[in-house]
């Protein structure tokens, strides 16, 4: 039984999403402390966690194994390159960085380390996409998403793209294990100087469409997604933990003959706490991640094919 008591963690930005990395550290880990450019917040945090709020990045990373970086996505790389250079495991979120050079930067810093790379993609670990994945069916033929969120002040360094849809670019990619070769893509830049909504049409090389919709500023929230296969098809609803797979062939559902529903009871699950965990047995075990570098890498990519549309489809 691996004990990630003694794996000696550490957070660096501990606004909103960090202090949620830093609280699922704290119950599983031990966290030695936290890092934040506002000094009260980090200070506050850890009172609250009964930790060390460390007066810069390189005295936390003196006391620690691994590290989650949460930062605005403009420091990612520079934080985790130190991370990296002083030996510590690297957690990341969404969006990986700014660009592929800085991800490919990253991973070879990675793997000439021998050190664990992970990516905040953390949709990967909801129980409907695990049963998809365990199930079998093979890649589907069509997908689409809607990511409906209402706006926020936070996150906002970042357009609806990286903030929202790199979500169900990332499943995409994930379910069909395939890389886009055609994207189309519109947005609006409604309420912030970036896209604030956007709506891609995709084409995978294995011929898998997805089509994506995403937005920041509705009144009401929606995630939710339907992935199409020959013989039957799936509907997830992310809001309300809901999976129902439609087959082909036996059942009746009410006004389509010859169709049954399976409603897939699914459990209910901390998405990050199983993420951080997750995290740590990679580096305890000398096993993989949910989502490494490499695929932070792909749906990084994807997604700025995305806003290269957009911005393409805003200049006119």
């Amino acid at each position: 039984m691996i004990n990630l008591r003694n794996i000696r963690t550490g957070v660096i930005g501990v606004g909103h999403l960090g202090r949620f990395h830093a609280q699922k550290y704290a119950a599983i880990s031990k966290l030695a402390g936290v890092f934040d450019e506002d000094g009260e917040r980090a200070a506050e945090v850890a009172a609250e966690l009964g930790c060390h709020a460390f007066p810069s990045v390189g005295a936390l990373l003196a006391e620690v194994d691994a590290v989650s970086i949460a930062t605005p996505t403009s420091i990612h790389f520079a934080a985790a390159e130190a991370a990296m250079q002083a030996g510590v495991h690297c957690l990341v979120e969404k969006p990986f960085t700014l660009d592929t050079e800085e991800a490919d930067a990253l991973i070879g810093m990675a793997q000439e380390r021998h050190l664990v790379l992970a990516v905040g993609h953390i949709k990967r670990v909801h129980p409907a996409i695990q049963h998809l994945l365990q199930a079998g069916y093979g890649a589907p033929r069509y997908l689409e998403a809607e990511r409906l969120a209402p706006f926020k002040p936070r996150s906002l360094d970042i357009d609806v793209i990286m903030d929202l849809m790199i979500h169900d670019l990332d499943l995409t990619l994930l379910l069909t294990g395939a890389e886009p070769v055609d994207v189309r893509a519109v947005g609006v830049a409604a309420v912030t100087d970036k896209a604030d909504m956007a709506n891609a049409w995709m084409t995978l090389n294995n011929g898998t469409v997805a089509n994506l919709a995403a937005s920041r500023v509705v009144r009401e929230p929606a995630r939710r997604m339907r992935i199409f296969w020959q013989d039957r098809y799936a509907s997830v609803d992310f809001l309300n933990n809901t999976l129902h797979i439609y087959h082909r062939g036996a059942g009746a559902v009410p006004g389509i003959p010859g169709v049954r529903d399976e409603a897939v009871e699914l459990p209910k699950r901390d998405a990050l706490a199983a993420e951080i965990e997750d995290f740590l047995n990679a580096i305890a075990a000398h096993r993989p991640v949910f989502c490494d570098g490499i695929a932070g890498r792909r749906v990084l990519a994807a997604a700025l094919q995305v806003r290269v549309a957009v911005e393409a489809f805003l200049q006119h």
